[in-house]
């Protein structure tokens, strides 16, 4: 191949590799909105509680129950899809701009939240009172939160490096904040959900991702004129 078809040959390959690891997320897209339209069913005209009149006496509406059961049923196994595809895909988009640990971490965290809305979802159009166990988690959670909130707002720093891709594994960056006490150069060897990695002159350095993602950053050559490297 000529030199000067070799750029355009690195431009398209780059271009097939975005394509392939652009975000999909029409299938979950369409098994969330059936998991709204099967709650939606679920819960209409008061769902598995429902009664009509009958010689001037509520009785229990058996067939109007039954449907609003299969729409319970259609609206649990489509939110456990959705929170599925939802996990795979973020996971497999910081796996390929991050690292393995990265992915591992966002799959489990979208898991665990989205089961938790699945289950709040569920319980309540089974009409059972979660009143008392929904106030004791928002307790728990603001005790956790406030317990770990640097650690929780390095990881939603991550995830948001992860994938808006200010920079990815292989560049050669400049990072300038005053939190970071200063300026950095160097190249990026690792982004995990907590820190971001860094190989300068004074050796690998692990940021914050917090610090990170609020500071100024660019990409630059490599010292010498040499493009960042591709990964």
């Amino acid at each position: 191949m000529a030199w000067h078809q070799r750029p355009v040959a690195a431009a398209a390959f780059a271009d097939a590799r975005e394509l392939i690891f652009r975000p999909k997320f029409r299938r979950a897209v369409v098994s969330g909105l059936l998991f709204v339209a099967a709650a939606i069913a679920g819960a209409y005209d008061d769902g598995v509680k429902a009664k009509h009149n009958v010689n001037d006496k509520l009785v229990a509406d058996q067939t109007h129950r039954l449907v609003a059961a299969i729409a319970i049923a259609i609206c649990l196994i489509a939110g456990i899809v959705t929170v599925q595809l939802v996990a795979n895909e973020l996971a497999r988009l910081a796996r390929h701009r991050g690292s393995p640990a990265a992915a591992s971490a966002i799959r489990l965290g979208v898991q665990i939240i989205g089961y938790l809305a699945i289950l709040v979802t569920v319980l309540g159009l089974f009409a059972v009172k979660i009143e008392s166990v929904l106030l004791s988690g928002a307790i728990v959670s603001v005790v956790l939160g406030l317990a770990a909130q640097q650690s929780l707002g390095n990881a939603f720093a991550g995830v948001v490096l992860l994938i808006s891709r200010p920079f990815r594994v292989g560049d050669y960056i400049t990072l300038r904040a005053g939190a970071l006490g200063g300026q950095y150069d160097g190249q990026v060897i690792a982004i995990s959900l907590m820190f971001t990695t860094m190989s300068t002159a004074e050796g690998p350095i692990s940021f914050p991702n917090a610090a990170v993602l609020s500071a100024a950053t660019g990409v630059r050559e490599t010292p010498g004129g040499n493009s960042p490297l591709i990964t």
